[in-house]
């Protein structure tokens, strides 16, 4: 059984929220299969194959041959030369194969779709949200992740473009694809309800935290130093656009300054669509040295940022998860969220709740945790214990439960 992934996303150099699940997804599932996995009945106790783990230097099986069509076998598909350990396979069935194409677009649409077409593998799994439009052979199944249907939801805080490419490819999803894999409850629902899928179609996968570099250890005051930071400090990560509701949270931080005139912001990551009008919130409120925008930063010192922080924001208006929530819980950050799905999903009862839309909540909120000792202990400590039911290795049990599914 070949499963052909698309590795793209994952080889990206600046990972977000997509390229890194990706990558975690990939690796994680290399980990569970550097045996080879053969799909076999019984089934289990939900109807669902099985996974069984066969040395790949045993004898094959009595009558059967020394290429078992049973086993599992990975072919990632790329743009680019996969980079550091994407690049490691952890045994000869796990394989990548370099799609050249000149161009800066359309390699999905043009040069994967014409690979599928002249190679159709058995499987297609796709981490991110587009297939190739132009037909794909019956024969192969498809397994794609959607995360989160925003652009459609609220098209007003996306690219025109990008709302007519996305929602243009959820058309196609909709009608091809065999398995949607969604990242959290709220997820399925918004998917079933504007798009009229079936709720049977979509499997709720949950996303996992990489516990090798978010954890906590006490934090290396000299990265702050590199990003011209100063404790006591709020932090947000993200990209930097509307719907992330940064305008809330300066305004939000301006208040509770009123209060505690020593705290910075820092809101670490890229900026993104209407960047602009968010600079321009800061310069209005006189705020530029106090609001420290760092670009992006790489996971390394993401955690030293999460871990000397007085307390994490995620106010956001539209998640399809929310995994920074995780990994500053992670890291014994106490975290204010939106008390909205999913983020109430992936909090559960130990995050801090407030009104997004309210930069007043927000303000009240960051106030009470500073000056109160025992409630930000309380949280830090609930929020280690949260992060524990999350992990990316439990997620690529999952989707490989699906991928195995495919064969029956």
């Amino acid at each position: 059984m070949l499963i052909g992934i698309d590795a793209s996303r994952a080889n990206k150099p600046n990972k977000t929220g997509t390229e890194w699940y990706s990558w975690h997804l990939i690796e994680e599932l290399k980990k569970i299969t550097s045996l080879d996995v053969i799909a076999r009945e019984p089934q289990g106790d939900r109807g669902n194959p099985v996974a069984k783990i066969r040395d790949p230097h045993a004898s094959p099986p009595a009558g059967g041959s020394a290429q078992d069509d049973r086993v599992l076998r990975f072919l990632l598909y790329t743009n680019t030369k996969l980079a550091g350990e994407l690049g490691r396979m952890p045994n000869s069935n796990w394989q990548d194969k370099v799609l050249q194409w000149p161009l800066k677009y359309l390699w999905t649409q043009i040069r994967l779709w014409w690979e599928l077409l002249l190679n159709p593998p058995d499987v297609l799994l796709v981490p991110a949200h587009t297939i190739p439009l132009l037909p794909i052979p019956r024969q192969t199944r498809i397994l794609i992740n959607v995360h989160d249907v925003g652009f459609k939801r609220f098209p007003k805080l996306y690219k025109p473009i990008q709302v007519w490419y996305h929602d243009l490819t959820m058309w196609r999803i909709k009608k091809r694809a065999d398995v949607i894999i969604t990242i959290s409850e709220f997820s399925k629902r918004e998917i079933m309800e504007l798009y009229g899928v079936k709720p049977e179609k979509i499997r709720v996968v949950y996303l996992g935290f990489d516990e090798k570099k978010f954890f906590a250890d006490g934090g290396n005051p000299d990265i702050l130093k590199k990003y011209n930071i100063t404790q006591p400090y709020l932090l947000y990560v993200g990209r930097l656009e509307k719907k992330k509701n940064i305008g809330n949270i300066i305004k939000a931080f301006a208040l509770a300054r009123a209060k505690h005139d020593n705290l910075q912001l820092v809101l670490a990551g890229s900026g993104g669509n209407q960047f602009e009008e968010i600079k321009k919130i800061i310069a209005d409120a006189k705020l530029e040295n106090e609001v420290i925008i760092t670009g992006y930063v790489d996971s390394g010192d993401l955690s030293e940022l999460y871990q000397q922080a007085e307390m994490f924001l995620f106010p956001t208006l539209y998640e399809g998860f929310g995994l920074p929530i995780l990994e500053a819980m992670a890291c014994g950050t106490p975290v204010i969220a939106s008390d909205m799905a999913p983020h109430t999903e992936v909090g559960g009862l130990v995050a801090y709740y407030i009104d997004p839309y309210s930069p007043k909540a927000l303000a009240d909120a960051i106030i009470k945790i500073l000056d109160s000792a025992g409630l930000k202990a309380e949280l830090r400590e609930k929020g280690m214990l949260r992060v524990k039911e999350f992990s990316w290795r439990r997620t690529a049990e999952e989707v490989l439960k699906i991928i195995i599914k495919q064969k029956n």
